[in-house]
């Protein structure tokens, strides 16, 4: 099948020698034919490895005589010859056969892009080989020796929060992952070395991208180890705080318990002593006496508050015998002045006799004194004498009263049970 290459070899110098040589190992006896039968193996080897393939015929060199660093391996298909070719003159038709072939492309579709990710995907590992073995010695040297104040010291401090191992307030610290300011300038703010590195949060870490860290890590890696002294006895000095601290916790625990237990120890003396004293027959039998005369002193108060009691009682009934003798008598006595005002008032010329209790009988006695001093009523006074005149029922000594009047059963009021003697006591007269 007839292509056109998308990166052709020239007219330069290496080009021509290159062109000659794959002729000369090739069955076909001109180029254009011969370019055909070569392919690209994917095999790539680095002459700063330890051991060199067997396929290598000259170490350091490319079939055209350049020198060279990495060796791809090229094979022609035809008759089985194996030769390696430098960077740049891989980057021809040889990749091309080999990526049609491998995802089974139109070889005239593959792109430059494709081309150099194949080369790319190759001599990544060999250029992380290569590196390593340059520099991977002082990288990890300076890299062990800051890892640890650059966790401390390149980051963004945040709110202050409570530590409750140290028991003291410290500020939050977060990994800057971006650099401030002008590298190597007093303001300078270098981006976490360990964040771009090797950071397991870090989906771009540079040990897993690359395998190599990149020229500005190394440079702000350097400028971190010259500087890392001071910053080393800075992050000491905080260290053996934090232990001082701790320690200081540790005193202070110790004595806070030392002291709480003399206190319950002193406690549980004072405690025994006094159950000592307590115990002691003497106070056994003072305490017995106590409570004996106690007993004696709470039954004299019980017999005084008796007869305190008793006497109040006498007295209230004394009083409120007189009470009710007096009433008896205000009511029982009467005059044509009472009976007068009565009328004035729309109520009955009442006695006793209304009374349904002592209170009633009071009431109405001193209602009698009150108009006889010629002392009006108030509205209150007659609302209370309603009731007693005109719903309260006939009295237990008024129905008597009826019965020896000749009056069988009687259901009325006070009111009208006192109209009904009048009545009877004027007929009898």
């Amino acid at each position: 099948m007839e292509f056109r290459a998308k990166r052709e070899l020239g007219e330069g110098r290496w080009d021509k020698i290159l062109k000659r040589k794959l002729t000369e190992l090739s069955i076909s006896d001109n180029y254009n034919d011969a370019k055909h039968e070569w392919i690209a193996t994917g095999e790539v080897w680095w002459s700063g490895s330890a051991e060199q393939p067997d396929w290598i015929n000259h170490a350091g060199s490319c079939l055209c005589g350049h020198k060279v660093v990495y060796h791809f391996q090229i094979l022609n298909t035809e008759n089985n010859v194996i030769e390696c070719v430098g960077s740049d003159h891989i980057n021809t038709y040889l990749i091309m056969r080999a990526i049609a072939e491998d995802k089974n492309l139109n070889i005239n579709t593959i792109t430059d892009e494709q081309i150099q990710e194949w080369i790319d995907v190759r001599t990544k590992s060999m250029k992380a080989e290569a590196w390593w073995k340059e520099n991977g010695e002082s990288f990890e040297l300076m890299f062990d020796s800051v890892k640890e104040i650059d966790l401390h010291f390149n980051t963004r401090n945040g709110e202050q929060i409570y530590n409750h191992k140290y028991e003291w307030y410290e500020p939050s610290k977060q990994l800057r992952k971006r650099s401030e300011n002008a590298y190597g300038s007093t303001y300078y703010n270098m981006a976490s070395v360990v964040w771009r590195w090797n950071h397991e949060d870090n989906p771009k870490a540079q040990i897993n991208t690359t395998g190599f860290p990149n020229d500005n890590l190394m440079k702000d890696l350097a400028l971190l180890y010259i500087k890392s002294a001071p910053l080393i006895q800075t992050l000491t000095d905080m260290k053996k705080r934090k232990v001082d601290r701790l320690e200081e916790l540790v005193t202070v625990e110790e004595r806070r318990v030392q002291e709480r237990l003399e206190r319950d120890a002193q406690h549980a003396a004072r405690q025994a002593e006094r159950q000592r004293i307590h115990d002691l027959p003497e106070n056994v039998e003072k305490r017995a006496e106590e409570a004996r005369l106690h007993e004696e002193n709470r039954l004299e108060q019980l017999r005084l508050n008796q007869v305190a009691r008793d006497k109040r009682d006498e007295r209230a009934r004394i009083t409120e015998a007189e009470t009710a003798r007096v009433s008896v008598v205000t009511l029982a006595e009467t005059n044509d002045k009472f009976i007068n005002l009565c009328g004035y008032y729309g109520i009955p010329v009442f006695d006793e006799s209304f009374a349904s209790n002592n209170w009633e009988r009071n009431f109405l006695a001193s209602i009698k004194e009150q108009l006889l001093k010629d002392k009006p009523m108030s509205s209150a006074q007659l609302s209370s004498l309603k009731p007693i005149f005109t719903s309260a029922p006939a009295t237990e000594k008024q129905l008597n009263y009826l019965r020896s009047l000749g009056v069988g059963d009687f259901t009325g009021t006070k009111k009208e049970a006192s109209r009904k003697i009048a009545k009877l006591k004027e007929e009898l007269e």
